[in-house]
């Protein structure tokens, strides 16, 4: 499966493995809920093994990175590759997300 959560007492962890674009949505709905779901403060994206996203994956994110804020917790991008942070980047995304 190329999203899957884990969480812990502190953070739950979204891991993003392949490409992703709008064909995706419906998984990374499912995956979301689950980490707004959860009792854990912080949810993280990892995008250590993600080669791939595109335009509606980041409108995804915009979605997502509102409700979190609503349910007062907050959102971090890990591990982003080149190529996807310059995604990010181009985009003046680097200025919404906190990407580490």
């Amino acid at each position: 499966m190329p999203a899957t959560f884990s969480t812990s007492a502190n953070v739950s962890r979204i891991q993003l493995s392949g490409e992703f674009d709008f064909s995706s949505q419906e998984e990374l709905k499912q995956v979301f809920d689950k980490a707004l779901g959860a009792a854990a403060p912080k949810i993280q994206i990892d995008m250590q093994k993600t080669i791939f996203i595109d335009s509606s994956v980041i409108r995804f994110f915009l979605k997502l990175h509102d409700n979190v804020r609503k349910n007062k917790k907050s959102l971090s991008i890990i591990n982003c590759n080149e190529r996807i942070y310059e995604i990010f980047t181009i985009g003046g995304f680097d200025q919404v997300f906190d990407i580490q």
